[in-house]
């Protein structure tokens, strides 16, 4: 719910309810906080905790082990280490900047049908890439650990806000919310079907026919849980994946448009634009001054 209020002869008062969610809970301790500096070929022991780890990489780029499984990181992702999840980081031989991480330890998460200290479901990747959200993250870190390390008045309380803000922000990245804090299994099926097939749906039709259900019925119950209709959250995926590819590969325009589910590259052309404010290739030259 909004409000615009006119206040004298030249102010406009905006005012504006948050909006309405199932509310997080985070009964959370934060256990430590930390920076690891610059340290060329440095290669971490391969260790494990029993709580929740969360890394920002500051700087540089690398591999992380994590349970017997490389995967590459570079400035600007977060990586989540679970309870009991073997890892270690090392900078690549090749890397010209070694890495340079922020870190905290966190346990007392409790997320709905997530193991205790989970921040993601199972199968989801370990790596969050921040994308255009990279220099709140870092914020967010330097911020963390600055509280620490000077032993600031009421840093234990800041420490836990900002903890806590990091992993609210990582969920809403991530888009965990929905699959995880909302109870409801028309919803989870509905949307389950769009987040795994939303390449293949080009009609709401589409879903009704998988699911047999009928229109009305698929767009009320998802509106209801996500603000949004079912085919804007077909398109909202598509521009993820559309973004992901451009940042992350070589590959042509129409290609990419072939692989988010459009066949006319005309259409990609325009709902990119309308979503992004700018044409896929002058985003993928954006992204490239950037690094």
């Amino acid at each position: 719910m909004s409000e615009e209020k006119q206040v004298g002869a030249d102010k406009l008062r905006k005012q504006y309810e948050p909006q309405k969610s199932k509310p997080l809970r985070f009964n959370t301790k934060v256990l430590y906080a930390g920076k690891l500096q610059r340290a060329k070929q440095w290669s971490g022991n391969y260790h494990v905790h029993e709580f929740l780890e969360v890394v920002f990489v500051l700087q540089g780029s690398g591999e992380i082990l994590i349970d017997g499984e490389y995967v590459n990181v570079e400035k600007g992702d977060i990586v989540i280490y679970p309870p009991n999840t073997r890892h270690s980081e090392h900078t690549k031989q090749e890397s010209k900047d070694p890495l340079e991480l922020a870190f905290f330890g966190v346990t007392g998460l409790k997320l709905n049908n997530l193991e205790p200290d989970r921040l993601l479901p199972d199968g989801e990747s370990p790596v969050v890439h921040t994308g255009e959200d990279e220099g709140r993250f870092r914020w967010l870190f330097e911020t963390v650990f600055s509280e620490v390390e000077n032993s600031k008045p009421y840093g234990e309380m800041m420490v836990d806000l900002y903890v806590k803000l990091i992993l609210t922000e990582i969920l809403r990245k991530v888009e965990v919310e929905e699959r995880t804090l909302i109870k409801n299994a028309a919803f989870s099926e509905i949307y389950n079907y769009i987040v795994n097939h939303y390449t293949e749906i080009n009609t709401i039709d589409d879903i009704c026919e998988k699911l047999y259900v009928n229109r009305y019925y698929v767009s009320h119950v998802f509106k209801k849980y996500t603000g949004v209709s079912p085919m804007n959250y077909v398109t909202k995926c598509r521009m993820t994946l559309a973004k992901k590819l451009l940042e992350e590969t070589n590959l042509s325009a129409s290609e990419i448009s072939r692989r988010c589910g459009y066949f006319d590259t005309t259409n990609f052309f325009r709902n990119f634009k309308n979503n992004e404010k700018m044409t896929p290739l002058e985003y993928r030259e954006s992204k490239k001054k950037r690094k």
